[in-house]
């Protein structure tokens, strides 16, 4: 019995490991450039947000006091067949101030009057970068350095940044 739960945690060791890795091959080939980057910070996440998730939204309510500390590389990933959504994306990916359009939208302002404004081709890229990553939902954080994956809130972020 014993050499089976070693075996099995090893067996899990194993896929974690690997799938570290598989991550840290994708985000080599991330346009990063592309990225919306938020922040100072020695600590770095990819986050893969839609403007109007509430997890999103809490998450941005939390990592916000901490941009001395971390910086953020943020894609934009608009709910298909919500056009409030890309309208919010399109808004922030060509605004001449992406971080006030990205606080802007995360914190409601547009809600009930999504802005009116042309599409931006970053939005379509930003995308395209969520497909390579197989991402399916939001928010999609990569710590980088760790490569670990957070899929969805998570309460212990902060904690996974090494900032809390």
């Amino acid at each position: 019995m014993k050499v089976l739960v070693f075996l099995l945690l090893l067996s899990f060791s194993l896929a974690q490991d690997l799938y570290s890795e598989f991550i840290r091959q994708q985000v080599k080939e991330l346009p990063l450039e592309k990225a919306i980057v938020v922040g100072k910070g020695k600590r770095e996440l990819i986050t893969f947000i839609n403007p109007d998730c509430g997890h999103c939204r809490k998450e941005w309510t939390e990592l916000k006091p901490h941009l001395d500390k971390v910086k953020l590389y943020v894609f934009l990933l608009p709910f298909k067949g919500f056009p409030e959504s890309y309208a919010k994306s399109h808004y922030i990916a060509c605004s001449k101030d992406k971080v006030r359009a990205l606080d802007e939208v995360l914190l409601g302002k547009f809600d009930r009057n999504p802005p009116k404004v042309a599409e931006c081709p970053l939005v379509y890229e930003h995308i395209r970068a969520a497909e390579k990553l197989n991402v399916q939902g939001t928010p999609y954080n990569i710590v980088l350095g760790s490569y670990k994956v957070i899929e969805g809130y998570s309460p212990a972020l902060l904690k996974n940044l090494g900032i809390r």
